[in-house]
C-alpha cells in the first residue's frame, strides 16, 4: 500500500505541471473538460515514465490524442503513425508515436503491440485509457460523458522506436489498421460462433448421434466447457 500510495503522489505531482500549462493555454470554458482528460489519460501510467519526459511533451501528448479524436464515427478506427515535432505539432519525442481512437473492444493493445514486434520495433510507452465521450450525429467530439448517451473509446498512445522514413511510417499505419480491423471482425463474429456451440450441444441432446454413450458425454462435455469462457473463438 505505500508503494501504491507513494506512486499516486509521484504521479500527481507530475500532472500538476501538466495542469498548469493547461490552465495558462486552455480557455476558461474547457479547462475542467480536459483537466479531467489529462487526469483519466496518465491516470494508469508508470510515475516514472511521466517524470522521463517534460510537462510540455506530457501536454502535447494528451492535447494531441484529444484533437485527433475530434471527429469518428462509432465502427471506425482513427489511427496515424508520426514523428513529433515541436514546429509541426507543439511537442516532441524521441520516439515513433502510434496514436489511435477506436471503439473499446478486447485484444486492441495486445493485437497492436504484436504487430509493432513484428516490424522489429521496440515498445517504450503505452498509454491506454478507456474514455466516455459524447458525440454528435456527425461523429464530433462534444465532451466527455458517462452513462446513456455516451460512448466508451479506446484512445491508445503507443511509442516506439524512432522511425525515420516515410515508406515505414506508412507500412506500420496500414499493418496496424490491418491487424484492427481483423479484431474488429472477430469481436463481432464470436459471439455467434459460441452460439453455434451451444446449438450443437442442445442438438446432440435432442437428437444423439449412435455414438458410444461414454464418447458422447465426453464430447458433449468439451463443447460446452468450450462455450463457458474457456475458449476465445
Amino acid at each position: 500500500m505505500p508503494n501504491s500510495v507513494q506512486g499516486a503522489d509521484a504521479r500527481a505531482e507530475s500532472l500538476e505541471q501538466v495542469f498548469k500549462l493547461l490552465r495558462s493555454k486552455v480557455a476558461a470554458p474547457q479547462r475542467d473538460t480536459l483537466e479531467a482528460f489529462v487526469r483519466g489519460y496518465f491516470g494508469q501510467v508508470d510515475p516514472e515514465d511521466l517524470d522521463e519526459r517534460d510537462a510540455a511533451d506530457l501536454y502535447g501528448a494528451a492535447m494531441s490524442h484529444w484533437n485527433f479524436a475530434h471527429r469518428r464515427e462509432p465502427g471506425q478506427v482513427r489511427l496515424r503513425v508520426f514523428n513529433p515535432t515541436i514546429a509541426e505539432h507543439g511537442w516532441q519525442s524521441t520516439h515513433t508515436v502510434i496514436e489511435i481512437v477506436n471503439d473499446d473492444m478486447p485484444f486492441l493493445v495486445d493485437s497492436v503491440t504484436m504487430e509493432v514486434n513484428r516490424h522489429g520495433l521496440t515498445l517504450h510507452l503505452i498509454i491506454h485509457p478507456l474514455v466516455g465521450v459524447l458525440r454528435g450525429a456527425d461523429g464530433t467530439l462534444l465532451g466527455l460523458g458517462e452513462g446513456d448517451g455516451a460512448l466508451r473509446e479506446s484512445f491508445i498512445h503507443v511509442e516506439v522506436d524512432r522511425v525515420p522514413e516515410p515508406a515505414r511510417l506508412e507500412a506500420l499505419a496500414a499493418d496496424v489498421t490491418r491487424v484492427l480491423g481483423d479484431v474488429r471482425q472477430a469481436v463481432a463474429d464470436w459471439a455467434q460462433i459460441r452460439q453455434r456451440v451451444h446449438d450443437i450441444v442442445a442438438e446432440i441432446d435432442a437428437n444423439p448421434p449412435p455414438i458410444p454413450a461414454d464418447e458422447l458425454a465426453e464430447g458433449r462435455a468439451f463443447l460446452a466447457w468450450l462455450a463457458d469462457n474457456h475458449f476465445t473463438f
